[in-house]
């Protein structure tokens, strides 16, 4: 691989992050490794930054403050690239860039990228295969709704990622249901729209890719050997490489490349989500970041380089073209909440560990705390991570060391104000 990263201090990269992202500790390390200088933009408080030592506060609620606020430290720094992490940035990073001339993705593009409503119509637009799709204004009256739509269908927020608040419908009834849940989640969260569309049935992957002006290069195809029928999507295991027959991965190839196209993205780290059945190859989201969770860590290129090096690497101007994908059978576990409660106490990590193929265990749910499973939670207990000799034997390796462990959840008690 040619690198030709700096050392110059004088050069930054701003890295920009949600307080309670998965991905920060990857990307600081990648930046650590390479010698990069990273200033990290968070959305957090003046004063909790200070506390914590972080470089930089910005709220990203105010899109126009935040892009003025890294817009002006580029008046005192080298700024050589701005990145998003996260998809809650990925339009400030946008307009940031193309105010100082950097390489990036259009405005227009991370708003396909960011917003679902928008990325089906770009979609259907570029002639991208997508199912029938409407959406409707989270007050409006989900039984006059429910009699004008076909079953079964999806809704989904429009901004919110990680299948959260994404719900199946067969019938009226459900459809009623799951749309006072998804305006209940919202309300809490972010968007005033909620879009419905068709169900779309099939085997469904995940794939990892780069982006550059060379063109589109593939990293990875995830399979996921459980069932994501609903009515809600909590993923576990991905497991690369693909099973899939080459010609269904070639064909997964072209419908990214089309997707990516009909979205304007072109630069940069993409993370998709496809369905394949007897029609083709269907896109479920196109964003313009890494893939979730702690899952890269699975991933390695050349000379045992970080997904996140690469994608450092050519923020920071290098050539990426030439490298080298890690072959080998690796999965990992997304290890799912099974109820809502305050997280006590875990059993059995040692055992779990001890499985033949097991690299890891990382548990990264604090005990004592809260945790929600899907539709209204947004995170995992941990992951599992997985090397052996053949996908099979990842999956089988994931699947027993996952039931080794014991995770004790009391329920919540909510307190009521007396009045």
């Amino acid at each position: 691989m040619h690198e030709t990263c700096s050392n110059n201090l004088d050069s930054i990269i701003v890295l920009l992050a949600n307080p309670n992202t998965y991905r920060g500790q990857s990307y600081a390390q990648a930046a650590e490794r390479l010698g990069l200088h990273v200033l990290w933009a968070i959305d957090i408080p003046d004063k909790l930054a200070s506390e914590w030592n972080m470089s930089l506060s910005v709220d990203f609620s105010d899109h126009d403050e935040s892009v003025r606020t890294i817009v002006d430290l580029a008046d005192e720094k080298q700024v050589v690239a701005v990145l998003a992490i996260d998809d809650s940035a990925t339009l400030i990073a946008a307009e940031v860039c193309s105010l100082l001339g950097l390489p990036h993705n259009s405005r227009a593009a991370a708003m396909a990228a960011r917003d679902k409503l928008v990325m089906r119509q770009h979609l259907q637009a570029g002639r991208v295969l997508c199912p029938q799709f409407m959406s409707f204004h989270h007050n409006e009256n989900p039984e006059d709704i429910s009699i004008h739509i076909g079953y079964p269908c999806i809704l989904k927020p429009l901004l919110l990622n990680g299948s959260r608040g994404v719900i199946r419908a067969n019938n009226p009834t459900e459809f009623k249901t799951a749309w006072h849940r998804v305006r209940s989640i919202i309300n809490n969260a972010v968007g005033t729209r909620i879009l419905v569309e068709d169900y779309i049935p099939g085997q469904e992957v995940a794939v990892e890719a780069l982006g550059s002006d060379t063109g589109i290069k593939i990293l990875a195809i995830f399979d996921k050997p459980d069932p994501l029928e609903g009515p809600f999507f909590e993923e576990t295991i991905y497991v690369t490489p693909s099973l899939l027959p080459q010609e269904d991965q070639l064909e997964i190839e072209s419908t990214l490349i089309s997707s990516a196209k009909a979205l304007g993205l072109r630069l940069g780290p993409i993370h998709a989500e496809f369905r394949l059945n007897e029609h083709g190859v269907w896109p479920i989201e196109i964003a313009g970041r890494t893939i979730g969770g702690l899952c890269s860590n699975i991933l390695s290129f050349g000379s045992g380089r970080s997904l996140e090096e690469l994608v450092l690497l050519q923020t920071s101007g290098s050539n990426i073209d030439k490298f080298t994908i890690d072959d080998r059978s690796k999965g990992v576990m997304m290890i799912p909440i099974p109820k809502s409660g305050i997280l006590r106490k875990i059993n059995g990590i040692k055992q779990a560990e001890s499985i033949d193929g097991i690299d890891k265990i990382e548990i990264t749910a604090k005990l004592n705390y809260p945790i929600y499973p899907l539709p209204e939670g947004d995170g995992y207990l941990g992951f599992i991570f997985a090397y052996c000799q053949s996908p099979y034997e990842v999956v089988e390796a994931l699947r027993t060391s996952h039931a080794l462990l014991q995770f004790h959840i009391e329920s919540e008690i909510l307190l009521e104000q007396i009045k």
